[in-house]
């Protein structure tokens, strides 16, 4: 049988009924315009402007801009005012976190022993940094000291060259220059001459590619197949020149023999370990400081690298040296000082040529017009000129501006290496083999050209840091402390009246630059935006005469 259809109701109407809601819509729709109209809602008004005949339009519309310009200052100085307690505020905060942490620590420190305490202490602060460079130089049985052939004087460390040959063992000190293919043939020749007088200098490229699995050497294309070129990125230069004097070295003392890299930030110590092992073993990039602890890595049976943390600059050196060698990227309020030094160290005519700026006159002004080439741009189309800064230092201080140094006028041996240390130094390695090897090298790499490269003026040595007494206190002393604690015992009574006083004063500040700012535009015969409305007749008459404008 089949299923009865149910009949659903239907949503037919009458018309009767259908015209009969449309007029009760529309009363109701009535009655609500009525109300409204009894509560006074009505739309706001449109500012008609300034018109065209009015006298004086030009002026009026520039004070207007004007006070829009005022009224913004205003803004921005309370919102840094705000800024600046809630610093305050943080840092008041901290410093109490740091007060009780220091409490327990003395606390744990009498009943924990030393080892404990050695712990604790931050892998980012200088102090551990300054212990893992002696830890890697007293574990170490040769030395190499990593030199950027760009500033090869500026990246030497006297104290370490000293730590090193004053040893008892009498630690063998290799010089290293990295990055050749940033600087012209001929510097770099006259740099190795000058250099072996003193120590055995190498000549090297590290690998920027590595070799990996991923990588094809192979790229298919439409009209067949075409190889990329990695020869040039992902191989070594005088990579094998520094194996075959660690190889012989290890001959002589019949051990497996540690070696220590050692050198300023973004000098290359991990890429020439990553170079070596054929792999990428340590972290690299061009963050400054990006090495934080010693490591190991085995190279071959004979030989083992050990990569170590960067030399901290001392604080009393050059602008030049802490813009370019400190452990971090440098504060937002040394950037210009900085870029200043390194604009002064350089010709002019060849970093407007470099950067494609025109003439500038100051530091700031090079930066602004750096900026607006790169679009670097703040909100309302201000230059950025921290970022162009930061962005400037990380060429200088990575593998991408070509710069070269000259050499001093005549050879003067180092003060601070005794010509014994040197003797037997030089006793150790070949060093015919080594000027031989050196020459394969710059024969096997690219240079640029001279005329691309910029001419930079060596600041000379670079005074580093060992000790951690040298080093600046980072840690609050007795005095703050005892600020701190005095702060901590006021009551709550007295901090919400502080707090009250400080946003009466607040209140003050803006009340009175509220009254200069009408002030001034009564002087002007201009009037607050917000009393437009209630302009009289009267008022305007005194505001212009048009019988003497107009005469």
């Amino acid at each position: 049988m089949k299923r009865p259809k149910l009949k659903k109701a239907s949503k037919r109407m009458t018309c009767h009924k259908r015209y009969k809601i449309q007029k009760k819509v529309r009363e109701h729709n009535r009655k609500l315009r009525k109300e409204a109209k009894k509560r006074g809602h009505k739309k706001p008004k449109k500012d008609i402007g300034i018109p065209n005949m009015a006298p004086f339009k030009e002026d009026i519309l520039r004070e207007a801009e004007q006070r829009k310009q005022r009224r913004e200052e205003l803004k921005q100085q309370q919102k840094l005012d705000r800024q600046k307690e809630l610093e305050k505020k943080r840092k008041q905060e901290s410093n109490k976190k740091d007060a009780n942490k220091e409490k327990q620590h003395e606390k744990k420190s009498t009943t924990t022993p030393k080892a404990n305490s050695e712990q604790q202490i931050d892998k980012n602060s200088k102090k551990f940094f300054c212990k893992e460079l002696r830890k890697v130089i007293e574990a170490s049985d040769v030395v190499l000291e990593v030199l950027d052939a760009r500033d090869p004087l500026g990246c030497r460390c006297p104290q370490v060259e000293q730590l090193v040959s004053q040893s008892d063992e009498g630690k063998p000190l290799l010089l290293v220059l990295n990055k050749i293919d940033l600087v012209p043939k001929e510097n770099l020749e006259k740099w190795l001459h000058y250099l072996n007088n003193e120590l055995p200098t190498i000549a090297f490229k590290s690998a920027m590619q590595l070799k990996d699995k991923t990588v094809r050497a192979k790229k298919v294309t439409k009209r067949g197949s075409a190889y990329l070129d990695l020869s040039r990125a992902s191989l070594c230069f005088g990579g094998e020149c520094l194996l075959k004097l660690l190889q012989e070295h290890s001959v002589i003392k019949d051990k497996v023999i540690q070696v220590g890299v050692v050198g300023f930030p973004n000098v290359g110590k991990s890429s020439i370990v990553n170079s070596l092992k054929e792999m990428r073993a340590c972290n690299v990039g061009p963050v400054r400081g990006l090495t934080k602890c010693m490591q190991i890595v085995h190279v071959d049976k004979q030989i083992t690298m050990l990569d170590c943390p960067s030399i901290i600059v001392a604080p009393s050196s050059s602008a030049l040296a802490l813009a370019l060698k400190s452990t971090t990227d440098v504060d937002s309020g040394n950037v210009l000082d900085s870029v200043d030094a390194i604009l002064k160290h350089c010709s002019k005519q060849q970093i407007m040529m470099y950067y494609n700026i025109p003439d500038y006159r100051n530091s700031l002004e090079f930066l602004t017009l750096l900026a607006q080439k790169r679009g670097m741009l703040k909100k309302g189309g201000v230059p950025d000129t921290e970022g162009a800064a930061k962005l400037l230092l990380r060429d200088w201080t990575g593998a991408k501006v070509n710069y070269y140094s000259q050499l001093p006028a005549s050879w003067i041996p180092s003060p601070h290496l005794s010509s014994e240390a040197l003797a037997t130094v030089q006793q150790g390695f070949n060093l015919e083999d080594l000027e031989e090897d050196n020459k394969s090298t710059m024969k096997a790499s690219k240079f640029p050209n001279r005329a691309s490269s910029i001419v930079f003026q060596s600041p000379g040595f670079t005074d580093g840091i060992i000790d951690d007494t040298e080093l600046p206190e980072e840690v609050l002393g007795k005095k703050s402390i005892e600020v701190i604690e005095d702060a901590e015992e006021l009551s709550e009574d007295e901090e919400d009246e502080v707090e009250s006083e400080e946003e009466s004063n607040r209140l003050v500040s803006t009340e009175t630059i509220s009254e200069e700012l009408a002030a001034e535009n009564a002087k002007c015969g201009k009037l607050p935006t917000g009393k437009q409305h209630n302009i009289k007749a009267s008022d305007l008459d005194d505001a212009y005469d048009f019988n003497t404008d107009y005469i």
